[in-house]
């Protein structure tokens, strides 16, 4: 009981997280001041814009595998297992490719902190990983 609260918890903070990210950082820099964020770290209009839809496609995997995580473990399905994996390699993803960008793209001015929030973002994917294998092992031991 207290590994599914735990799960659901952190899922529906991963939830928060990547939606958040999405909607209100990427897209919205997308649509916003995009000649901006591109001069601040270095880039093309292009390779921001470009850099921007791989986040954003990341962000929702992520967002949609914590949801389904969710949905598996109130319904007590296999569903719980595709959500996880959804979930932990979309922020798993997202995080090798911000720290690979910072390295190979972007900036001196905002390298480390773009390779630090990477970093961060792949220890969420470690964390929705490890989380949510025990979730679902702590559910298929007690007959889902």
């Amino acid at each position: 009981m207290q590994t599914r609260t735990g799960a659901l918890i952190l899922f529906g903070l991963l939830a928060i997280i990547a939606f958040s990210e999405l909607i209100f950082s990427n897209l919205g820099t997308l649509n916003g001041d995009l000649a901006g964020a591109a001069s601040m770290l270095g880039l093309t209009l292009q390779q921001e814009r470009t850099r921007l839809l791989i986040l954003i496609a990341l962000d929702a995997v992520a967002g949609v595998g914590a949801l389904l995580a969710i949905a598996g473990l109130l319904a007590r399905s296999t569903l719980t297992a595709y959500g996880v994996s959804l979930c932990a390699t979309g922020f798993l993803a997202y995080g090798v490719y911000q720290v690979f960008a910072a390295l190979t793209q972007l900036s001196e001015t905002v390298r480390l902190p773009v390779i630090l929030a990477g970093m961060l973002y792949a220890l969420l994917g470690v964390a929705a990983w490890i989380t949510g294998r025990r979730a679902t092992a702590t559910q298929q031991a007690h007959g889902r």
